[in-house]
């Protein structure tokens, strides 16, 4: 009788153990081999999301697997219930709200113009030292492909006419083709560019113009997630903002940003 006792904490604990859910995650990769991602970026963003991701699993209590995809691969895969939480610098469209649902705001996005410290020297000798977005003529702009800064520049481009649009699949795409004279200006997420800046020789590119966060171009980021699981999303902004109220997320975003995500 006296194992009775350690046999009902047993029996009792098991299903719990059992019951804990995976949790699949897709995170944007940055960089690739190939056609196939290889990897998130070292640090930065995409180590911040994975970070926030295992914060999240953590306090509703599953357990969290991550896997790196293209960007253009997330919704459809969230929508397709091939994974649960997809982080990729979602901004809030009606397209968007559509396939998946989204989380409570975890930042807040704007959109920036990046080139060759070369490029931006030359364009604002042409145009002014207040070109930018609105005003840029004669520019080959790069983007990646189904992000808010690809549709801004395709509904733009009627109406300007000079510009020529070039798209890429990762930002790591993106700037190869600065870097290569392929492509004057990146139309790129400020945060990602940021991110991605970091992992370049200082001075190799810089920022052009202000900050853009009107026209669909900026505002809060979110966390998508199948539009059938109704629990795991209130569960999700349940543990979003416990992380926040405990200093949690604060802790996260300080170790890899020098600055305020909100």
């Amino acid at each position: 009788m006296r194992f009775l006792p350690l046999f009902l904490c047993f029996f009792l604990s098991f299903p719990a153990v059992v019951q804990a859910r995976e949790i699949r995650v897709a995170i944007g990769a940055h960089y690739q081999t190939g056609d196939s991602p290889v990897g998130a970026q070292r640090g930065g963003l995409s180590a911040f999301n994975e970070d926030l991701a295992q914060a999240i699993c953590r306090r509703i209590n599953a357990r969290c697997v991550t896997v790196n995809v293209k960007f253009g691969e997330i919704l459809p895969g969230i929508e397709a219930d091939k994974y649960q939480l997809g982080f990729g610098n979602f901004l809030r469209t009606p397209e968007r709200e559509a396939q998946v649902a989204f989380s409570d705001a975890i930042w807040r996005s704007s959109s920036r113009l990046v080139a060759l410290p070369a490029t931006a020297q030359r364009f604002a000798a042409e145009y002014g030292a207040d070109v930018g977005l609105d005003n840029l003529r004669n520019a080959r702009i790069v983007v990646v492909l189904e992000t808010q800064q690809n549709r801004y520049l395709q509904a733009a481009l009627s109406s300007r006419r000079s510009l020529t649009l070039l798209s890429a699949t990762t930002y790591v795409e993106a700037f190869a083709l600065l870097r290569t004279n392929q492509a004057d200006f990146a139309l790129l997420p400020m945060l990602s560019a940021y991110t991605q800046m970091a992992q370049e020789s200082a001075g190799q590119l810089e920022f052009f113009g202000t900050p853009e966060a009107g026209r669909g171009l900026g505002g809060t980021v979110h966390i998508a997630l199948p539009k059938t699981d109704a629990a795991l999303l209130a569960s999700v902004n349940k543990a979003i903002a416990a992380l926040r109220a405990d200093g949690t997320y604060h802790r996260i975003e300080r170790r890899y940003f020098p600055f305020s995500l909100e």
